[in-house]
């Protein structure tokens, strides 16, 4: 059965990445303009606004989330907290094959889309793909402007969500309207849906690096410039896609925010091409 698999081939519509490289243009030309038009002498000139938010996300960490997910994380089994984060990667699988296809990334897409439909057996909670070496990999709308070479822009930090930027900021948008998950119901029904699934999100991923959150608070002299440098590094090292999976308790703090799944580069992938040929360089 696992050779049966690997000869799997689901096609895929030349029409459609074209279509979508089309529409990339009129994105990549208004991201570009901003950048130009603001002075990235550095990378943060809302740092004021910035850092008032990050105080505002932290005081909602502390209040609501943090307690949340000490009460998920000590009442809720290993199994089903397993589960449920299953659940967030495979409702995330259209939105990443539609990614991977905008990329240019056939041989992923079709990696991503058989794996997609083996865990909807189950609705996602179990992840079966993994046990023929499709494994879960995390492709968004942001990496792929930054692939096309669309500069990052100003970094941000939103309400509630934390850390981006300008660049990670439009791609969370086309994201949402990318998954046709978020399509399912009234218009009435949609609201609560994603309202409920960033919650769990933001609460599961909580529990899930609980210990190293709480030594980034306590440890840092400055918090706030310590998560900006984490979430730059790790959303180049996402683009350059030289990445493999990571153990949050084994490496610690560094490794943080990357949406449940962090990575770390297994070469000196800066040293390297740049990140349109990057993805070329892959073995095959």
């Amino acid at each position: 059965m696992d050779n049966q698999l690997r000869n799997l081939r689901v096609p895929i519509n030349i029409g459609v990445v074209r279509r979508f490289s089309v529409a990339l243009i009129p994105v990549c030309i208004v991201l570009s303009s901003c950048n130009h038009a603001i002075n990235l002498s550095k990378n943060d000139p809302f740092e004021p606004l910035n850092r008032s938010i990050f105080k505002f996300n932290d005081a909602l960490d502390q209040a609501v989330v943090r307690p949340t997910a000490v009460t998920y994380k000590n009442s809720v089994p290993d199994p089903i907290r397993s589960g449920v984060t299953n659940v967030l990667k495979w409702l995330q699988g259209p939105t990443i094959i539609t990614n991977d296809i905008m990329q240019g990334d056939l041989k992923q897409a079709q990696s991503d889309t058989m794996r997609f439909f083996m865990n909807t057996t189950s609705f996602g909670l179990i992840d079966a793909a993994a046990d023929f070496d499709m494994k879960y990999r995390k492709e968004d709308f942001g990496q792929t402007l930054g692939l096309y070479g669309v500069p990052a822009g100003p970094y941000i930090m939103l309400p509630f969500l934390g850390p981006s930027n300008v660049r990670d900021a439009v791609g969370r948008i086309v994201d949402h309207f990318l998954n046709p998950f978020s399509y399912i119901g009234s218009l009435n029904a949609r609201l609560p849906y994603t309202a409920s699934k960033n919650l769990m999100t933001a609460v599961n991923f909580r529990a899930a690096n609980f210990d190293q959150i709480d030594d980034l608070r306590s440890s840092s002299l400055d918090a706030y410039a310590k998560v900006r440098t984490i979430y730059s590094q790790q959303r180049q090292a996402a683009i350059n896609n030289g990445r493999v999976p990571v153990n949050l308790s084994e490496k610690g703090s560094e490794e943080l925010f990357d949406d449940h799944l962090t990575f770390t580069q297994d070469k000196k992938i800066a040293d390297l091409a740049p990140p349109a040929q990057k993805k070329n360089t892959e073995p095959k």
